[in-house]
């Protein structure tokens, strides 16, 4: 640690004594040859005023020629604007443009330039400068030297000097251009000699004084006030000549050393505490609030943001530096709540970006740094409290960085980082307060309070999604794992209370909108989860403590969404279709939870149809999707059951899965019939391809597990009465059934494929055909007896021809409307 203070006070050292005597040399000599240069353009601007004198403009010519006068006033200016000129033989430089006086308070850099100040709109930095530009006329009572044609000796006072604290060249010749100095960018010389060479000879120098500094300490030269007092005195020296720079010029250079002195006094303050002791803890924390008070300031004079990221990275590890490790969380939290308001301030004034991430993030670590030594569960509640005031300055600073009209590119990408500030404070919240009941759901209620606010006011509707997991998630947990034996009140009225706040926010956000204006994707997603958020909460309780509650339960949202539908679609139409799907949804759920079996199929299979119909008269893609979505459910539960084997003494045709197949199979066609009215809006045409096809192939199956049944309750009375014979034709008499059940089938789509002139049933019809000749080559043939391989080949092979024959009778009659020019 000596030698690391050694180190600093010697590099402090260093700076003050060699390196700023041999820089304010260098500054010196450049300042010299500028005055040079401008004396010498200062008598090239004199020769030419006593040329234009001694020759004078040319007469005006008449006032109704006014291509004449522009010439005129052309050569007037040109008269105006002085050449390069040389003096004795001397080359001059071009001139170069006259500096506008610049307003008290403005910043220059080592190069000349400006340092802008976001604070300022463009229209005040152009109001500033017109005011100063103003200032060049001459004031009332003076004249200036007239010059024929009206040209005016401006460029010194009627005594030909200088007016006192008026910069030389401030008048300037009318017409001429007048800004502040021009600058160039930095090259690649310039670079390597006014910093990196900078850099590494106070390296050298410090490497190579380093052993005496070592050995002055080890040897006790120096004594330990003194050595503190050095670092400090050596810090303020390097704060101060670096402000001189900066009021001369050398805006980086002094910059540079400012900040090196700052972290100097840091450095020598945390010697004087933990090295030497020769200062109390509180003192040692004063003194460094002390200095980053002064950066702060600093900063903000001189808008810099790199030494206001150093004053917040000195205020911040300011504790840990001082260290004493006691717990007082109370003070440590309010301290770094005065920081973060330090930095929304800075952020407020400069737009810094960089200081505006650190300043949370560094908050953030301390907070981290403290529960991992001194948290303890009863501090809960206060913690809690105090992240609270830390979230709302974050949030603050957040509106900063978004609401500002001059900020940097950085920003809007730091804003969106700063987001993770509430996740995080919510994740450390749920951790705090941990499952108690009674806490935990009114911090879900009061953190959807003040989240649906906050979207509101900034006008982000993605947020009130994001809020609603972020929610939901935990709640839903809580709501599972919930141990108690009877009906938890609190727990169902706080998912209710949770359901119907984001219900209010969202309709109090899109009553700001345009009735007419499409419903953003934002509010179909937040609609959506909020629907299904209340009932998959409901649901998690009542399947472990009455699981009876369920199906009346989804039965009665389902007709609350129906009924939001009524309400709501006067004002939002586009959106009230969404409610018509949440009710679908859980509508089919519901219905699930009521009943078993092929009687799901019917209520899924009509809640589609009802879906298809909303999604015809609204157009909402949405909703077609569900409908299709409900229509595929269907159709799996309806092939579940016609696989499966029907209890014994089941009736054929009259029973539950004829009835589900029947219902399911009506829908899906009379939906596809409605939409070929609209092919554009369900879907488009696959949709309703989609639909024929699905119900003729549940039709298919329906009529073969119908076979099934009659066959296989023959084959199971003749077992049953010890008749083999009976059974063996029984089986083969199925499957001579399936094979000329399939053929006719097929006919019959061909026929109505032609009839109709619907191209999907024929291509059915084919793919049926080959699909019942691949079973009777390959079934039929090998296993069944004679007279049944006959009468199956023979059936087959005339419902073939009769398929072949309607496609003949079909292409002959095209062949001669095409003859006859039809």
């Amino acid at each position: 640690m000596d030698i690391l203070i050694g180190l600093v006070f010697l590099g402090a050292s260093l700076a003050v004594a060699f390196v700023l005597p041999v820089l304010s040399f260098l500054r010196a000599s450049q300042a010299t040859r500028r005055a040079e240069a401008l004396g010498r353009e200062v008598a090239a601007l004199r020769a030419e005023v006593e040329a234009l004198r001694a020759a004078g403009p040319p007469p005006a010519p008449h006032e109704a020629d006014e291509a004449a006068r522009a010439a005129w006033a052309s050569q007037v200016r040109d008269m105006a604007a002085p050449p390069p000129p040389t003096t004795d033989g001397l080359s001059v430089p071009p001139p170069v443009p006259l500096p506008v006086p610049l307003p008290p308070g403005t910043m220059l850099d080592e190069r000349g330039a400006v340092i802008p100040d976001p604070r300022e709109s463009t229209a005040a930095r152009e109001s500033a400068t017109a005011a100063g530009m103003a200032g060049l006329s001459p004031m009332p009572g003076q004249e200036a030297a007239a010059l024929p044609g009206g040209v005016h000796d401006t460029s010194a006072p009627p005594d030909g000097g200088t007016a006192p604290g008026e910069h030389p060249g401030a008048h300037a010749l009318p017409g001429s251009t007048i800004a502040p100095a021009a600058t160039t960018p930095e090259g690649l010389e310039e670079r390597i000699g006014a910093r990196w060479l900078l850099y590494a000879g106070i390296g050298a120098l410090i490497l190579g004084v380093s052993y005496f500094i070592k050995f002055a300490f080890d040897n006790g030269w120096v004594s330990e006030p003194l050595r503190v007092l050095i670092g400090l005195g050596a810090g303020a020296a390097l704060v101060a000549v670096g402000q001189r720079f900066v009021r001369n010029g050398l805006a980086f250079f002094g910059h540079a050393l400012s900040g090196g002195g700052l972290v100097v006094l840091y450095v020598a303050i945390y010697a004087a505490l933990h090295v030497y002791e020769l200062v109390s803890p509180g003192t040692a924390f004063g003194a460094m609030v002390l200095v980053t008070a002064l950066g702060v300031v600093l900063a903000d004079r001189h808008r810099v943001e790199m030494l206001g990221a150093l004053a917040v990275l000195g205020g911040f590890l300011t504790p840990a530096l001082v260290g004493g490790g006691q717990d007082r969380q109370v003070v440590l939290f309010l301290y770094n709540a005065l920081l973060l308001a330090g930095v929304l301030l800075m952020v407020w004034r400069h737009a810094w970006a960089g200081v505006a991430l650190l300043g949370p993030a560094l908050a953030a670590a301390m907070s981290v740094a403290w529960a991992a030594q001194h948290y303890a569960p009863a501090a809960g509640l206060r913690t809690l409290l105090l992240l609270t005031i830390h979230l709302v300055l974050v949030s603050a600073i957040i509106a900063v960085l978004r609401t500002q009209r001059t900020r940097t590119a950085l920003a809007v990408p730091v804003s969106w980082i700063l987001l993770a500030a509430p996740v995080l404070y919510h994740v450390a919240a749920l951790w705090l307060i941990g499952r108690a009941h009674g806490q935990f759901l009114v911090y879900l209620l009061l953190v959807t309070v003040a989240g649906l606010s906050a979207s509101y006011h900034a006008g982000w509707r993605w947020a009130r999604t994001v809020l609603l997991v972020l929610v939901a998630l935990p709640f839903i947990d809580w709501m599972g794992e919930l141990v108690t034996p009877r009906f938890h009140t609190g727990g169902v009225v706080t998912a209710c209370a949770l359901y119907l706040l984001h219900l209010a926010g969202q309709w109090r956000d899109l009553s700001d909108d345009d009735p007419q204006a499409p419903v953003p994707v934002a509010e179909l997603v937040h609609t959506h989860a909020t629907g299904v958020f209340l009932p998959l909460a409901l649901y998690a309780f009542f399947a472990e403590h009455a699981a009876w509650w369920n199906a009346p339960m989804l039965t009665v949202l389902a007709a609350w969404n129906l009924g939001l539908w009524a309400v709501v679609r006067s004002r939002i139409p586009v959106l009230s279709w969404q409610f018509v799907a949440l009710a679908g949804t859980l509508a089919a759920v519901a219905i699930s939870e009521w009943f078993e079996g092929p009687v799901v199929a019917i209520g899924w299979a009509l809640e589609g149809a009802a879906l298809g119909y909303a999604a015809l008269q609204s157009r909402s893609p949405w909703l077609d999707r569900g409908a299709l979505v409900l229509f595929v459910m269907a159709a799996m539960r309806l092939a579940e059951a016609l696989v499966a084997p029907m209890p014994v003494g089941t009736w054929p045709i009259v029973n539950t899965r004829t009835l589900a197949a029947i219902v399911v199979i009506a829908a899906m066609a009379w939906l596809a019939a409605r939409a070929k009215d609209a092919p554009d809006h369900f879907g488009g045409p696959m949709a309703r391809h989609a639909l024929v096809v699905g119900a003729n192939v549940l039709a298919i199956g329906w009529i073969s597990s119908e076979i099934v049944l009659v066959f296989g309750q023959r084959a199971l009375a003749a077992s049953t009465d010890d008749r083999p014979a009976d059974v063996a034709r029984a089986e083969l008499a199925e499957q001579v059934a399936l094979s000329v059940s399939w053929a006719l089938y097929a006919v019959g789509l061909v026929a109505a494929g032609f009839w109709r002139a619907y191209a999907p049933a024929r291509y059915l019809a084919i793919a049926l055909f080959g699909l019942t000749l691949v079973k009777v080559m390959t079934k039929d043939i090998a296993e069944l007896d004679r007279v049944y391989q006959m009468l199956s080949v023979l059936g087959v092979g005339a419902l073939l021809v009769a398929a072949s024959y309607l496609y003949q009778r079909v292409a002959a009659a095209r062949r001669d409307d095409s003859s006859r020019g039809l």
